[in-house]
């Protein structure tokens, strides 16, 4: 029972850790592309769903999951898809179960694993890494098992790597690892002079790792899809090597540099289960693979360069974990051990079986995905607030002319819903535009929109207010008598543009007491849509309604980050001065050391006018962080108000330098130093 019970609770947290609604914006071109080829018989070989890149080439790596992905989805819609998530999770664990373990010991399998699952909560997505994992820890666990019992079984990393190559970019991770087991074996007589060359073992883990790689050429597109992986190397080399997408990609971006360093929770957990398999290597090295280390070292490599690769750490980590640890413990021996064995293992087995259970509730009711800073939602659908449904269906509804503007994140759920009526402008198959159009084609901002309006002439913008800031744009467009406000929800609006010479049709009333529905909800979503909310309001200038919707929402939830700062700015910009100041002086007192606060309060005084206050500010958030993108941004403003372009030239150069490329920022900083220039680049 005491072995059972840890075990048991494991997979049911993997399945409720499955069990969330989908929250990924590929999904959905991914799902459009599945039911094409299933339709045709036929992976495409160029764009078909944009009208910005009609025909570029596009090497669809990714054909078998997405027929996997149509095939659930016409089994049982979107909750089957999130089942098919928990099988393959659970059948992850299963695959690394194996490796290593003991029976009597199962916490020294437990833990380890689940320190891999909430490591890689932020990737259980219904996406083609998914398939990935499978795919990397079967040829772990089959090179692992080579290197106790050498047979025939290690070719089996060959079918694994057919399918692999088929779903996922990373297949040349596992042609990787078979390299890797190839070097270990090779050199091993040189780290342990003791041993003998094995070679036997060495031919057959060469013609293995050979006819891995030859195995890469089993896909649609031949030898373009084979060397797919080689544009990704770029995206997660060195900071000063990486392309545009290494660097604007949330999930291509280092986890401990840029703007969102990797600390939380998340990160905690993924320290410890890096410092735990590292120390059972040390406390085996008398009888540790040669595999491992080198293994260790290079996933972490992969890890550090690109939070996606997190997940792919956590996978190969916790075997290395579990088969030292055992190994290390079966050379050991106490007086006495197995007596004071039992208590300390029982006690250990209630205290890892509880943590176990305080995961499952979070994973249920939310708290474990807050408290790392994710935003996910127990249940077997489609997590609304991400995509402009609505939007969408209205657009479906209503017919508006094209084309239509969006944001990136959108493309995905527009190619699903609107495809073909309606092509994209942009959507996530990165590779599909290159790296130059792809950041002409984001509008973070009025300029850029003007900018592609010329060139497109567009029918009707849909604008993500939700997830994307665009408070500049939607008022212009609102004041705009060529555009009108035609569909608003909590997640997007809709402006379409009224033909030349036609007076302008039925907009939304947003004077009307139920332009909004009631908000009744809780939990993660229910905070979404109140941020939401209030953001669009400011962005209407509709300050007091506004202030209204943010103080109820700072009643019901006290504790947000950014809950007393957004009560000072809507204060103030109602009128109410005396009560904002006492709010900020309270947060400075509270905090005097926080840079980010002390730019966002600088903010609030360059809104009202107090260049002196602002000044000192944002030189103070400086002080603490000079590479406080927003501090340099914002400071470059004031020093151009004080008739200093060269010093707002330089600081927005230094901007250009550490911001992602398509960040409001770093677009704002280039667009003022062409100014600065005279329009001629510095």
């Amino acid at each position: 029972m005491r072995s059972v019970v840890p075990w048991v609770l494991l997979f049911a947290l993997a399945l409720l850790m499955s069990f969330q609604d989908i929250r990924t914006f590929d999904y959905w071109w991914h799902l459009r592309t599945g039911d094409l080829i299933a339709a045709t018989g036929e992976v495409p070989k160029v764009d078909i769903f944009t009208y910005t890149v009609p025909g570029n080439r596009w090497i669809d790596i990714h054909w078998l999951h997405q027929l996997g992905l149509h095939a659930l989805y016409a089994l049982g819609g979107h909750a089957a898809v999130v089942v098919g998530k928990g099988v393959v999770m659970c059948a992850l664990l299963g695959i690394l179960a194996g490796a290593g373990g003991r029976w009597r010991r199962p916490l020294i399998s437990v833990v380890p694993l689940a320190l891999m699952l909430l490591v890689s909560a932020d990737r259980i997505m219904p996406r083609p890494e998914l398939p990935t994992f499978l795919c990397l820890a079967g040829v772990l666990v089959l090179l692992d098992r080579y290197q106790r019992k050498p047979d025939a079984w290690v070719y089996a990393v060959i079918p694994i790597q057919m399918i692999w190559v088929n779903v996922h970019g990373l297949f040349a991770v596992g042609i990787a690892v078979c390299g890797i087991h190839l070097v270990a074996e090779a050199i091993r007589p040189l780290i342990s002079p003791e041993h003998s060359l094995r070679r036997d073992r060495v031919i057959t883990l060469a013609i293995v790792t050979a006819l891995a790689a030859l195995a890469s050429l089993a896909n649609p597109n031949g030898l373009d899809g084979a060397l797919y992986p080689v544009q990704q190397l770029g995206m997660i080399g060195p900071p000063e090597e990486r392309g545009i997408f290494g660097s604007v990609i949330a999930e291509l971006t280092p986890p401990l540099a840029g703007e969102t360093p990797f600390l939380g929770p998340m990160g905690w957990l993924f320290g410890a289960l890096a410092a735990l398999s590292f120390a059972a290597m040390v406390l085996n090295w008398r009888r540790i693979a040669g595999s491992d280390p080198l293994i260790w070292v290079a996933f972490l490599y992969l890890a550090l360069s690109a939070q996606r690769n997190v997940a792919l750490f956590a996978i190969a980590a916790a075997p290395i974990a579990t088969r030292n640890l055992n190994e290390w413990l079966d050379a050991r021996s106490f007086p006495g051990a197995r007596h004071l064995g039992v208590a300390w293992r029982w006690a250990a087995t209630a205290l890892v079986s509880a943590a176990l259970l305080v995961c499952s509730v979070g994973a249920v009711n939310g708290e474990l995905y807050l408290r790392g800073g994710l935003a996910r939602h127990f249940g077997f659908g489609v997590m609304d607030v991400f995509y402009p449904r609505g939007a969408a269906e209205w657009i479906a509804r209503e017919r508006p002319p094209g084309p239509i503007l969006h944001h990136m994140a959108d493309g995905g759920y527009l190619i699903w819903r609107l495809y073909p009526d309606y092509p994209v402008m942009v959507d996530g198959r990165l590779e599909v535009f290159g790296p130059d159009r792809f950041i002409e084609l984001q509008v973070p901002g009025l300029a850029r929109f003007r900018a592609l309006d010329e060139e497109y002439h567009f029918g009707t913008v849909l604008i993500h207010y939700s997830l994307i800031p665009s408070a500049d744009l939607i008022w212009w467009l609102y004041l705009n008598t060529n555009w009108q406000l035609s569909y608003l929800d909590d997640v997007a609006v809709v402006f379409t543009r009224v033909p030349e010479g036609a007076p302008p049709g039925d907009s939304v009333d947003l004077d009307a007491p139920d332009v909004f529905p009631p908000l009744d909800g809780e939990g993660a979503v229910d905070r979404m849509q109140r941020f939401a909310r209030t953001n669009f309001w400011m962005s209407m200038h509709r300050w007091k309604r506004a202030l209204a919707l943010w103080e109820e929402t700072r009643e019901r939830y006290p504790d947000l980050e950014q809950g007393p700062i957004i009560h000072a700015m809507l204060l103030d910009r109602n009128g109410f001065s005396a009560a904002s100041e006492a709010i900020l002086r309270e947060l400075l007192a509270e905090r005097p050391d926080d840079p980010e606060l002390l730019a966002n309060v600088g903010d609030l005084r360059l809104a009202a006018g107090d260049l002196d206050a602002a000044r000192e500010l944002y030189e103070s958030a400086l002080t603490l962080d000079p590479n406080s993108v927003h501090a340099l941004t914002r400071r470059a403003q004031v020093a151009e108000s004080d008739g200093d372009p060269l010093l707002a030239a330089d600081l927005y150069l230094r901007v250009t330098g550490l911001a992602h490329p398509a960040s409001p920022m770093a677009i704002t900083a280039r667009s003022r130093l062409l100014a600065i220039s005279g329009g001629s680049a510095p």
